[in-house]
């Protein structure tokens, strides 16, 4: 497949703000080199797919783009906000221009290879995943769809991070496994959930992606989910690797995803033991997610605790 992204901050300044810059900075260099450790499972290709434009987004994206505080652009979120949310009509076409039969060449190449589609339970992110590659495709066999609860949105607080009883959900997208997430919404609370919370269900949610027997995986799901897991997060490192003239290479591979915005990642786990440096602790978060990689399939029959992604 084509080269791509494969695993994290944009910049040493964004790492040192977080105080892992020393930390991630040699765990960078490790997996950039020409050679790095072998991977504990076999590399996975994974489109990343931000949902497009839904009700909540127009005013408070805008101004984001214009340079907003995360208070504004919560405060103008709050103001358009939706039980979850849907698509609006931009939204919609957003998706189709995106997908297998878009308007983009490089994202109909790429989508048409995927045997796996996996999204967060949040409708417009399952309805963009429709959008973008159908369901109902007459000349190949549709690939598995999978709904994941850790690829949810940015938890609590907005009527939009709220979720459909599995029931609801599964008769508007009957073709989707709804077997993995909770018959109810258990996990939003009033209070709005804290980066490193929300970052760790993302890394738990790739690491489950990273055991499915599947190697092309179209993965939809949240932009500030996807700005966590994969600038916060210690465990997860971020390599450039754009080489085509026909990439932008002008936008940062940390950047926070536009709506409908696909990045092809080449994915590697790595045993946190061959990185010197490397904190092996298990983190356990106040939603009770648990940094502990169980090792389910592995030839060899380890657990590996705090893999590197």
């Amino acid at each position: 497949p084509p080269r791509a992204l494969q695993a994290s901050p944009a910049t040493p300044e964004a790492m040192k703000h977080r105080g892992q810059a020393n930390v991630k900075t040699a765990l960078y260099h490790s997996v950039s080199s020409s050679q790095p450790p072998t991977p504990i499972l076999p590399p996975k290709r994974i489109l990343f797919l931000r949902h497009g434009q839904a009700v909540h987004n127009p005013r408070a994206e805008k101004a984001r783009e214009n340079g907003c505080s995360f208070d504004e652009f919560l405060e103008l979120m709050q103001q358009d906000d939706a039980y979850d949310a849907d698509l609006t009509s931009l939204g919609e076409q957003q998706a189709k221009d995106a997908g297998l039969e878009g308007i983009f060449e490089k994202n109909r190449l790429a989508l048409s290879l995927v045997d796996l589609v996996v999204s967060s339970p949040l409708s417009r992110a399952l309805k963009t995943a429709d959008l973008a590659h159908s369901p109902r495709t007459a000349s190949t066999p549709s690939p598995k769809r999978i709904c994941i609860e850790s690829f949810r949105e940015i938890n609590g607080k907005l009527l939009n991070a709220q979720r459909r009883p599995r029931k609801e959900l599964e008769t508007l997208f009957p073709h989707w496994n709804f077997s993995h997430i909770p018959a109810t919404d258990e996990s939003w609370t009033e209070e709005l959930e804290s980066r490193r919370d929300c970052s760790e269900r993302g890394y738990q949610g790739l690491l489950w992606v990273m055991q499915q027997k599947q190697d092309n995986i179209l993965l939809v799901c949240h932009g500030g989910l996807l700005n966590y897991l994969m600038n916060d997060h210690p465990k997860v490192v971020l390599v450039d690797g754009r080489f085509s003239e026909t990439d932008d290479l002008t936008r940062p591979v940390g950047k926070r995803f536009g709506n409908c915005e696909l990045r092809e990642f080449i994915v590697s786990v790595w045993d946190c033991n061959e990185f010197s440096g490397c904190d092996k602790s298990a983190a356990k978060t106040q939603n009770g997610y648990e940094t502990n990689y169980i090792g389910e399939g592995l030839e060899n029959g380890r657990k590996y605790s705090q893999p590197i992604i």
